[in-house]
């Protein structure tokens, strides 16, 4: 991961997450079948005040719309060889980032993903880079013992990277060392764009950071208070929102897009205090360790833990012998520090290691260790990472998954026998075993079945005819790397169905009606000439060909190509009179599509006021979804 090589820019602010998350639960969403859980006689208004019920019992956003933006985000500083630097005209210009975050794997926690279309820092006319989506956020090395003071997951921080090629960047430097510095890395041979990667911690339920879990009665309250609003009515969203702090670098030949492919420092089993893993790497006659995820805060003050002075050691396995690569102390890796540097330590070699010394020390394990806890974290030396984390697939021909195997956080280029472990969706039970070797660049290829919908995993360990993983608490996030699958049905039978509204409503449409309230804010998903008025915006917004753009209906990503098809099948044909109509259309739909108390309107979403025969405006609606810089 080049966030560890110079130039580096680091930023840091605050993260809003917005998601719908009564999918979240079984009893609402089947995740095999992409379908919303109705009985055969709930209607759409029924299944929305279950939803609301389950409000006083967890289900913490109904209203949410998928929406997570950084706001009093910024630059902070900049790394060109010299520590942290505040001073550059970059510093201080602001990170803007609006997308849609959006988990494959809806019951669990390690899928999560956000689809955008631009990241920016700076502003127009000024220092600034613009960087086009090359390649969708990715979570990974999910940190569930971070911040344990924190309520539900807020205790649990996690590290977001993507990557973004040359050829789509802008970068105006205007005076600023940093920029031009990152221009000038790009023209090197190996260099092939910009990585960014942030952590997110610290996050607060409820605009409440007093929660905690385990003392249930402020919980309670504040459910009860979401309760008492979504029964009111109008448009209620909940977001939580994290800390974040992160880093701008250069993305390397070899390096990987969706996570660190850096020297991988694990928790070690016999470790007396819990350190999350790190990536290292040696650039430049320093040590430099993304500690970003690793040491956990102490409480709501953020105090960082102090684990006295730190040691990066390589150990050489065969002769035992060890190599003192660098230290350092509290002050460089306390609050901060931490907020200072995005969590990156850098740190001078040891200047009584040898040339020869260096070369040993870079073939062997290194360790991080504690002056008052000992042994924190081990290298896991030989990596096998994914190149499509998270891949979605419609049933039918297999798809293709493809990993890089990695020694000592650089592409390995041999044959290497690797142990691929199929699992369910959870993590925890393993379903099938294969026994695969890489070809001569260190690159496997596995076919991933498609053949019914569903959600898998894979977990590829290096070596052959081992023995199965521990898995009684699903895939350890800080151990494994690991890839996701989900196959969407093809739901030939909702294909074949005449493309009648009554058809489309019950089998397409009332998914999202029900599971998504946010939609009345700009269409009426049960009007059906509202929806066949807006065909063309409709039909762009659900192309397979736009899947990775922040506006890709529906913002889950789980609409079947059965489905897909009977939709675009309605929308293609002329629509009836509104009176004809009207009396072709079930009775439970006209239901469905009668007038409700208007929603409370938000700023930036259009209040659902349109008529029923009126043109739906394109630029006002784009807008409305992409709210980029308020436009």
């Amino acid at each position: 991961m080049s966030i560890l090589q110079l130039p580096r820019i680091h930023f840091k602010g605050q993260m809003s997450w917005d998601p719908i998350v009564t999918n979240n639960y079984p009893k609402f969403y089947d995740e095999d079948n992409a379908q919303t859980v109705l009985t055969p006689t709930e209607s759409m208004k029924q299944f929305r005040q279950a939803a609301i019920e389950a409000a006083k019992g967890g289900n913490w956003n109904p209203d949410g719309t998928h929406r997570a933006a950084f706001f009093e985000t910024s630059v902070t500083a900049v790394d060109l060889g010299h520590g942290a630097v505040t001073t550059d005209k970059l510093c201080g210009a602001p990170a803007l980032l609006n997308a849609m975050l959006v988990d494959l794997e809806p019951y669990g926690a390690c899928t999560s993903q956000l689809f955008f279309d631009t990241l920016r820092f700076g502003i127009d006319g000024g220092c600034r880079i613009v960087a086009p989506r090359n390649e969708r956020f990715t979570a990974r090395y999910i940190n569930f013992g971070r911040n344990s003071f924190g309520f539900t997951a807020g205790g649990a921080s996690v590290n977001w990277q993507t990557t973004f090629a040359t050829a789509g960047l802008t970068i105006n430097s205007h005076g600023s060392d940093a920029l031009h510095a990152l221009q000038q890395a790009l023209y090197e041979p190996d260099a092939l764009g910009l990585v960014v990667s942030f952590n997110a911690y610290r996050t607060i339920y409820f605009d409440d950071p007093t929660l905690q879990n385990g003392v249930p009665i402020p919980v309670q309250k504040q459910r009860d208070l979401l309760y008492k609003k979504l029964l009111a009515g109008g448009f209620q969203p909940n977001p939580a929102r994290s800390l974040i702090v992160g880093t701008i670098g250069v993305w390397r030949k070899g390096e990987a897009a969706h996570e660190p492919s850096d020297r991988a420092l694990l928790p070690d089993a016999n470790a007396k205090a819990f350190v999350a893993t790190a990536h290292a790497r040696i650039d430049r006659g320093h040590v430099n360790l993304d500690l970003s995820n690793s040491i956990s805060e102490t409480g709501a003050a953020l105090i960082k833990q102090d684990l006295g002075t730190l040691q990066v050691v390589a150990v050489d396995a065969a002769s035992k012998k060890e190599y003192q690569l660098a230290s350092f102390n509290y002050p460089q890796y306390d609050r901060h520090a931490y907020e200072a540097s995005a969590g990156i330590v850098s740190v001078p070699l040891n200047p009584a290691l040898s040339a020869a010394d260096l070369a040993h020390a870079e073939l062997a394990d290194w360790q991080l260790r504690s002056s008052k806890e000992g042994l924190l974290l081990s290298e896991s030396a030989t990596r096998i990472i994914p190149q499509s984390p998270n891949l979605y697939l419609d049933q039918g021909p297999a798809g293709n998954t493809k990993m890089q195997v990695y020694l000592h956080g650089k592409p390995l280029h041999k044959i290497s026998d690797i142990t691929v472990y199929k699992t369910d969706a959870a993590g925890q039970t393993i379903t099938g075993t294969q026994e695969l070797k890489t070809n001569a660049q260190g690159q496997l290829v596995i076919s991933a079945d498609a053949s019914a919908g569903q959600v898998y995993a894979y977990l590829p360990l290096i070596g052959k005819n081992l023995p199965p993983p521990d898995l009684s608490n699903g895939i350890d996030t800080q151990t494994y790397t690991y890839a996701y699958v989900r196959v969407l049905p093809a739901d030939s039978a909702t294909a074949a169905l005449p493309p009648t509204w009554d058809n489309v409503y019950k089998n397409v449409l009332i998914n999202w009606n029900a599971m998504a309230p946010c939609m009345d804010n700009w269409l009426d998903l049960a009007n059906p000439v509202q929806v066949h008025n807006y065909a063309s915006i409709l039909h762009r917004l659900t192309d397979p060909k736009a899947f990775e753009s922040y506006l890709f209906m529906p913002v889950t990503r789980d609409m079947t190509v059965g489905q897909r098809s009977l939709l675009n099948n309605f929308l293609k044909q002329a629509l009836p009179h509104p009176v004809e109509l009207a009396e072709k259309i079930a009775p439970h739909t006209l239901a469905a599509a009668a007038p409700t108390p208007a929603a409370t309107p938000v700023s930036d979403s259009i209040a659902p006021q349109q008529q029923p025969t009126g043109k739906p405006n394109f630029s006002e609606l784009s807008r409305s979804l992409r709210n980029v810089d308020h436009e």
